[in-house]
């Protein structure tokens, strides 16, 4: 048994334990955010294939995702979860009310086995299913039982904001040095040195799986802690909160990720400004088609994005201009998603059902919307977003355009900064494969909140 299996089991029953003083929410909040937070990611080992290169760490996929191992942050945290979850409000379970909305996340974890009748499935099918079912399913059933109101919703926001504040003596000391506290602490990661160098220092890497992912985890604490500041109920908690919120938000600029702050930007508009939130709920449903029209462009490949960038003035002048202003990574990045559409249409509706089906290229793309798609297809996209986009676009229309007119939420509702919150991680899984695991519980707990929910009373976290 390796250091990082014993690592796990560690903190599978102290986290259990640890937990034991907090609410049913608070605890389950914690005990999930803690082990995505602190925890190695995984046994990250070179997969025995003929055709990646040991020398490079991109054949390292997204925990987010089955490929070669079962135990990684992501499933020993979700497993973690569960148990506190059983352990201190086991009853809850047995009042757990299942709804249509349910269905797609749920067949997401079941597709992998309904892939077997036209795929050699690689992890195998029965593995593949289980762990999406732990990873996917285990954090939306939690989100439905215990992040559905109002004092749910504070609790994962006050857990995800403090957990957050723990790491900044980490983040200071990564930004003025090049060590890595996760090499000292758990041994080497691969993306280490992956785009550490910026435009002042380093960017820090903490625990998490890649670079990108810390900048956006740092955005998204600050996004949180600015509207918990904002809408603090009493005025001494208000104070704290506005200190809290300067420390993230000043780690989340440190960071240097500019495509996570110019997401936090835009987050920070929307909920901040009335006249952004009104723009919001209008527009959400012409984006969403907007999208989901350009996505389809992109993966069929009918606009050739790298012969337009190589072989025409114009997009030379755009590839090189990304080059000079520091955003190369960006070019990059497009150009491992086009190297790849021709294998994905090879099996763009089902998928290949192999976790690593980008082999023929020797490197994988490094969108997460397309290792998915590459992997499960588009009904496996629809299957794991559908309902995310449902309860963003119930929470988002005016007054009488939503079947939950009197659950309305007001600027004021922390399910509001679910909602964003979601839109800013889906929109960077378009570009980093490293996603921010927490968005299935900030997406279950917009489902169907609890009728006794009340955006506008007070918090039990706040009074």
């Amino acid at each position: 048994m390796d250091a990082t299996t014993l690592i796990y089991i560690g903190f599978l029953l102290t986290g259990t334990a640890v937990t034991i003083k907090f609410q049913p929410a608070m605890a389950v909040a914690i005990a999930y955010l803690a082990g995505i937070i602190f925890l190695p990611v995984s046994t990250m080992t070179v997969p025995d294939t003929n055709h990646v290169s040991a020398d490079s760490p991109y054949w390292i996929m997204p925990v987010a995702l089955p490929s070669v191992g079962f135990l990684t942050k992501a499933s020993v945290a979700s497993l973690t979860a569960l148990c506190v979850a059983l352990f201190r409000s086991a009853k809850t379970f047995a009042d757990f009310r299942p709804h249509w909305v349910d269905i797609p996340i749920f067949a997401l974890c079941l597709w992998p086995m309904l892939q077997l009748a036209s795929t050699d499935a690689s992890p195998d099918a029965v593995q593949a299913s289980l762990y999406l079912f732990v990873i996917w399913g285990t954090p939306w059933l939690l989100a439905r039982l215990f992040f559905n109101d109002r004092d749910g919703q504070l609790s994962f926001i006050d857990a995800f904001v403090g957990l957050t504040l723990l790491l900044a003596p980490i983040a200071l000391f990564e930004s003025w040095s090049d060590a890595r506290i996760y090499q000292w602490l758990y041994g080497p990661h691969p993306f280490a040195d992956v785009g550490i160098d910026r435009y002042i220092g380093h960017r820090p890497l903490a625990m998490f799986e890649d670079g990108n992912q810390y900048g956006l985890w740092m955005c998204c604490a600050a996004l949180m802690a600015i509207w918990r500041a904002k809408h603090a109920s009493v005025d001494t908690h208000r104070t704290a909160r506005k200190i809290v919120a300067a420390i993230l938000l000043t780690l989340a600029v440190a960071s240097q990720s500019v495509g996570a702050l110019v997401l936090l930007a835009f987050g920070a508009a929307i909920l901040l400004s009335g006249p952004a939130l009104m723009w919001l709920r209008k527009a959400f449903v012409p984006m969403a088609l907007l999208f989901a029209l350009a996505m389809s462009v992109y993966l069929s490949g009918v606009i050739p994005l790298r012969t337009i960038a190589k072989e025409t003035a114009v997009g030379h002048a755009i590839w090189s201009g990304l080059r000079a202003s520091g955003r190369g990574s960006l070019s990059w990045r497009i150009g491992q998603d086009q190297k790849a559409l021709p294998i994905i249409q090879e099996n763009l509706i089902a998928g290949s059902g192999q976790w690593d089906w980008w082999q023929p290229l020797g490197g994988r793309p490094w969108g997460f919307i397309l290792l998915m798609v590459g992997q499960f297809g588009l009904i496996g996209i629809c299957l794991a977003f559908s309902s995310m986009l449902y309860a963003m676009w119930t929470r988002v229309q005016p007054v009488g355009q939503s079947d939950h007119r009197n659950r309305r939420f007001s600027a004021g509702d922390p399910g509001l900064v679910f909602a964003v919150m979601m839109i800013l991680v889906m929109l960077d899984a378009l570009l980093n494969a490293f996603v921010i695991l927490p968005l299935l519980l900030i997406a279950g707990g917009l489902v169907l909140p609890s009728k006794g929910s009340s955006p506008d009373r007070p918090s039990t976290s706040d009074t």
